[in-house]
């Protein structure tokens, strides 16, 4: 069963570019964690919340990505970017599109 995890980012205002820019590297490493995908979306309504989503096998795959020295890294120059704290929150996958 794929275990999916979702973090709300509130971004501080005049920032969400420059936080964007510096996070989505970090992001896109996911799946060399064994991410199978992976997600950000900006809300229309809060143009200061973006919804980052990744879907996992296994939730140590995710703390290998979290604890990683490059993610820690992208986490520590984003910091002044987004409001504290940021609490990643476990889903379970119940239906999604097949291939």
């Amino acid at each position: 069963m794929a275990e999916v995890n979702v973090i709300n980012w509130h971004i501080n205002p005049f920032r969400a570019d420059r936080w964007y820019e510096t996070w989505m590297p970090a992001l896109e490493r996911a799946p060399s964690f064994g991410a199978t995908s992976f997600t950000l979306t900006r809300s229309e309504d809060d143009h200061l919340l973006f919804v980052q989503t990744t879907v996992w096998e296994s939730r140590a795959d995710w703390d290998r990505f979290w604890s990683s020295d490059e993610v820690a890294a992208a986490r520590e120059a984003t910091l002044s970017y987004y409001n504290k704290p940021v609490l990643p929150v476990w889903h379970v996958l119940i239906a999604a599109e097949r291939d």
